[in-house]
């Protein structure tokens, strides 16, 4: 039996924080602490479905 190991590398991490502070910058120019984990949540969403086929729109209506 194989088990796999979630691997992280650091390149995924500075490209997700890279998305992450130049989507907030970009977008909304600045969070409210009380906030923040909502505007990570979302990013995080948007980085794991970037490769994803299906428009975006789509998938959230299909999660609704």
């Amino acid at each position: 039996m194989k088990v796999w190991a979630l691997m992280t590398h650091p390149n995924t991490i500075e490209g997700f924080g890279s998305l992450l502070k130049r989507g907030i910058g970009g977008v909304y120019h600045s969070v409210n602490e009380k906030y923040l984990q909502n505007y990570i949540n979302e990013y995080g969403f948007r980085y794991n479905h970037r490769n994803d086929e299906k428009p975006m729109f789509k998938t959230v209506l299909e999660k609704i």
